[in-house]
């Protein structure tokens, strides 16, 4: 690849980075943030207050005339979009425990994962440096990952003022940032480097400080935010679907490594971009997203089937396209498909597993069978997938949606209806003249009485 070419192509990398910037700020005026004010403990417990009919002090009444001018004021300088979420989002957010009663309740503790997840982060840039460096002692080349393993585990040690007041998703977060960070900054490394001799050392070394850095920018900001869980999986989930359609879009035309790279990056931004967006118009919950990930997955495994026979008899480059729109598909029917769901993080991770256990049934019985075409064995494990996804999903939505047809209340019976027959009463009724009833009809005892209570 020429200069020239290496150039634009940097320049296009800053303007997709500088692009990007605004998906990690926030807006000042939010839906959510007014919903916060308006759920102000101090405010709330003057109003119940004054609801009740006492009187209120003088401060007491300052406070609330300014604090409602401050909320009208909000309310103005909101975005007619976040008026809009507001409205949609406001009973939901009402039935939701607030982010800090969520940390009063949950004494923290770094999983088992979460130190494994860390050590292996660790590692692979100790493997990077060790790539980089050309280093052909093997007690550097097996030490020196040891090492950085053990020094990101003791991160908590190191740097205890980092840990403190954070929740799962402030974990979670920051292994977003390190997972999208190693694929945007080794996509960077490839759009400029291309397939040159030691390119590989450029793909390390931006990877391994993009992992770094976003992971680090990611956690400091959902430490701060206390963003939804939701929120960060919904933006996972994108940022990793975005390089995917990129690459793959790209891939149905050429395969020059630069700009496989550059479209994994642009892919990337735009999936952040994308996902940033979603979650700030529903507020999703964990459970949501994995349902709607791994249906993904398994819409993606039918558009290869579909193609699977020309894979057979040589590949066609345009036909890439059509996994990569099932791809799509499958996020796009997710989401509507789980809006009022409201499925519990133990319910998605249930139909995750259950898919991947018909998957591997599918799998098992095509080994037996001993098919030899490509439809059968991608085709059978996506099928059964798909049918117990969706009859598993179906039932929980069904079970949510009874359950919480009354704003989240745990009362099944959503409403009573009640029907009474008082055949005794037509008799009392004859006792009474004709010109009385007339007058006053409201006086006649009922003979069928029903009830309907909510």
């Amino acid at each position: 690849m020429n200069s020239n070419t290496k150039i634009h192509l940097i320049i296009l990398v800053g303007l997709l980075l500088s692009y990007s910037l605004p998906s990690f700020g926030q807006e000042i005026y939010t839906a959510k943030g007014y919903w916060a004010e308006l759920n102000n403990e101090n405010y709330k417990k003057i109003l119940d207050k004054k609801s009740k009919g006492d009187s209120l002090t003088v401060d007491e009444t300052y406070y609330l005339e300014d604090f409602e001018a401050y909320l009208n004021k909000y309310y103005q300088r909101m975005s007619e979009d976040e008026k809009r979420l507001y409205e949609q989002n406001k009973d939901q957010w009402e039935n939701q425990p607030k982010a800090s009663e969520v940390a009063q309740k949950e004494d923290f503790s770094l999983r088992t994962k979460d130190r494994l997840v860390n050590g292996l982060y660790g590692a692979y840039y100790g493997a990077s440096l060790v790539a980089i460096m050309e280093a052909d002692n093997e007690g550097v080349i097996i030490g020196v990952p040891l090492i950085m393993a053990g020094l990101w585990q003791l991160g908590p040690v190191i740097n205890p003022k980092k840990y403190e007041n954070i929740q799962i998703a402030t974990i979670r977060a920051g292994n977003t940032g390190k997972f999208l960070g190693l694929i945007y900054g080794g996509s960077l490394g490839l759009a400029i480097g291309g397939d040159s001799e030691n390119s590989y050392k450029g793909i390390l070394g931006l990877s391994t400080l993009g992992s770094i850095g976003l992971g680090e920018i990611a956690f400091q900001m959902q430490k701060k935010k206390q963003l939804s869980e939701g929120y960060v999986e919904m933006v996972r989930h994108y940022g990793i679907l975005g390089p995917g359609v990129g690459v793959m879009g790209y891939l149905s035309i050429d395969e020059n490594p630069n700009i496989i790279g550059a479209s994994l990056l642009a892919g990337g931004i735009g999936g952040v971009l994308i996902g940033n967006k979603v979650a700030k118009n529903y507020d999703y919950g964990p459970g949501d997203v994995d349902v709607i990930s791994s249906l993904t997955l398994i819409t993606t495994g039918l558009g290869f089937t579909a193609i699977s026979s020309s894979l057979d008899d040589g590949f066609n480059r345009g036909l890439i396209l059509i996994p990569t729109a099932t791809a799509v598909a499958g996020t796009i029917f997710g989401q509507r498909s789980v809006k009022g769901a409201h499925l519990t993080r133990q319910q998605g991770s249930t139909v995750n597993l259950a898919t991947s256990g018909a998957a591997l049934i599918g799998l098992g019985i095509v080994t037996i069978a001993e098919s030899n075409e490509s439809a059968v064995w991608i085709g059978v494990p996506s099928a059964l997938a798909l049918i117990m996804h969706q009859t598993l999903f179906h039932s929980y939505k069904k079970k949510n949606l009874m359950n919480g047809f009354n704003m989240g209340k745990e009362n099944k019976n959503q409403f009573q209806f009640s029907v009474k027959v008082m055949p005794e009463n037509y008799f009392a009724n004859k006792q009474l003249s004709e010109s009385l009833m007339a007058r006053n009809p409201e006086l006649a005892f009922p003979i069928i009485k029903m009830k309907l209570a909510f």
